[in-house]
């Protein structure tokens, strides 16, 4: 059977896919349909590609109270750790279809669901699908959620990053998304999706001798997406072998229920390399620009726990970016893992502007791996950006 990367990102995606992301871990993936910089939800769940069904380990920690616990039935809490919103802990449960036929390869179908709450006073939940139709040759997404979360906002370009001065933001946001993909040839899929919602924007400060100011701003949010992915990785939480190639395109428009007009177009390329008997050299492109008349978090933003480890998300944010990215992971022994991992990018008004302010980061980290057979583990990162050292603690690979 193969492993569901997308157990938890469909139950989350109403918000996610870089973003709540950073967001940790896709992740989401990978690539997710809305971003909201600093807002991390995503990352923890949905790019640590926790496959459920096959994690007895942590996967059914009720399970040993109920005698007649359903299979597939798993609930399971997730620790994590970001930046922007510190410790959190995230409750996700799934069911899981399997297809009526013996001999199918396709992934279970997940129906799923999931509660976040953070340190720094964010929260989060939703619920969603994720369907396996046709033998695999339909994939069908969707979900709606509600959350909200604060951050901190940096300015945009990389003079208002490298100041360091933010305000608070809080964002109240509740989405709905749905999409369906189609195999058109060996593992590529091509789809078309849509995602609705409204994103209310609270700017909070306090001006001298004045009593606390508290403006606020709503969008309506309309877009219609386009996603595309090519998969053939040998394995989704722990690849030695293979390659990711997603892309997303992101058009909003007035015509579909928004306030604005904008496109937003993001491509992400894996590749990882087995080394010696068990290690895995893994790399990670990646590219997002932005147009039209986007507001401030649809922006293109640096950072976060995939691209690249090391800086907040959101700190460094402008209409474009690009981060590159490599990541040695030295299996020790049945359960532990050592990484080590450097990479640099940018952000920038537009394309002639890149190649003048290089944002380095490198680190390392550790990997507790839970289940032995499924390749699910623990990780903890400490990286070094320019600006600083930033910790990571949750589930899964960065990438």
């Amino acid at each position: 059977m193969k492993s569901v990367r997308w157990v938890f990102t469909v139950a989350a995606l109403f918000a996610f896919g870089h973003a709540f992301a950073e967001t940790g871990n896709d992740e989401v993936d990978p690539d997710r349909d809305f971003e909201l910089p600093g807002a991390e939800v995503a990352g923890q769940v949905g790019d640590g590609g926790l496959d459920l069904k096959d994690a007895d380990f942590v996967g059914n920690p009720l399970k040993k109270l109920a005698k007649r616990w359903p299979q597939d039935l798993v609930i399971a809490p997730i620790p994590g750790r970001s930046p922007q919103m510190g410790w959190k802990l995230t409750l996700a449960g799934g069911y899981f279809l399997e297809s009526r036929k013996e001999d199918s390869a396709a992934a279970p179908s997940v129906l799923g669901g999931f509660a976040m709450i953070a340190e720094n006073g964010s929260y989060a939940y939703g619920g969603g699908a994720n369907l396996h139709l046709l033998d695999d040759r339909l994939r069908v997404k969707a979900g709606a959620g509600y959350m909200d979360v604060r951050y901190r906002f940096y300015g945009i370009g990389n003079d208002d990053g490298e100041a360091g001065i933010s305000v608070d933001i809080l964002q109240e946001v509740p989405m709905y998304f749905a999409s369906a993909s189609w195999r058109v040839w060996n593992k590529l899929y091509v789809g078309l999706g849509y995602l609705g919602g409204d994103v209310e924007t609270r700017l909070r400060f306090s001006l001298p001798d004045t009593p606390f100011f508290d403006p606020s701003l709503k969008l309506d949010i309309g877009a219609y997406a386009i996603p595309i992915e090519f998969d053939t990785r040998d394995h989704e939480q722990f690849p030695r072998n293979g390659w990711l190639v997603s892309g997303r395109a992101m058009l909003y428009r007035e015509s579909a229920g928004g306030d604005f007009d904008a496109e937003t177009f993001k491509v992400s390329v894996n590749h990882y390399r087995p080394m010696r008997e068990q290690d895995v050299l893994a790399l990670r492109a990646t590219v997002r620009t932005t147009s039209g008349d986007a507001p401030f978090f649809l922006l293109s933003t640096f950072g976060g726990s995939t691209d690249l480890r090391g800086y907040p998300s959101g700190r460094y944010r402008d209409q474009m970016m690009y981060a590159l990215q490599s990541e040695y992971r030295w299996q020790f022994n049945d359960r532990w893992i050592f990484t080590g991992f450097a990479g640099f990018g940018e952000v920038a008004e537009n394309f002639g502007d890149f190649g003048g302010n290089f944002l380095p980061a490198a680190g390392i980290g550790t990997r507790f791996v839970l289940s032995k057979k499924h390749r699910v583990s623990l990780s903890a990162d400490i990286a070094v950006g320019k600006d600083g050292t930033e910790f990571y603690f949750g589930v899964g690979e960065a990438f």
